[in-house]
């Protein structure tokens, strides 16, 4: 299905970038899978400073990086994000690469931010499953609940002091 976000010219498409609703990441095509669909995105940074040193960093290319998001229209979704690679050109500077990083996932994540908050949501309020919401994310059992668990932990955190 390639072109399927059916916009005329550009690299992104303001409709489906709007669709989406993560600020920040564009959305350069999608593709109906039968297990789901896949929308591969990117963010448009073109401007980097090295997380070490403050030197505006280079392009060294994009890594692709899978991650499941919230299902949309029933069905799971996976985003395939071309994650820019970035060098520091300051040959004193220790670090040589590093990625960019989008509140939309954390580094060697394999749920979005959004999908743990949507799972957690689901769990507290809606008396569904783990099953049920790794099926509907398309993940194992074990990915949804090690999110799960961290997220609820963090929601808890503050209502210690208040219980104890």
């Amino acid at each position: 299905m390639p072109n399927a976000t059916s916009c005329p010219g550009g690299r992104w498409c303001e409709r489906a970038d709007t669709l989406l609703g993560v600020e920040g990441i564009h959305v350069c095509s999608v593709t109906a899978t039968g297990t789901g669909l896949v929308l591969h995105v990117e963010t448009g940074e073109t401007i980097s400073g090295c997380p070490d040193c403050g030197v505006v960093a280079v392009g060294h290319g994009r890594r692709r990086v899978r991650l499941h998001d919230i299902p949309c229209f029933g069905r799971p979704v996976r985003l395939l994000w071309s994650k820019r690679v970035w060098r520091c050109p300051d040959t004193d500077c220790p670090r040589t690469t590093f990625t960019e990083e989008h509140p939309l996932a954390v580094p060697r994540a394999k749920l979005t931010s959004r999908a743990i908050a949507w799972a957690t949501d689901g769990l507290e309020r809606f008396d569904t499953s783990v099953s049920a919401l790794a099926h509907q994310l398309g993940v194992s059992w074990h990915t949804v609940w090690d999110a799960i668990k961290a997220e609820a932990t963090g929601r808890l955190a503050p209502l210690a002091g208040c219980l104890g």
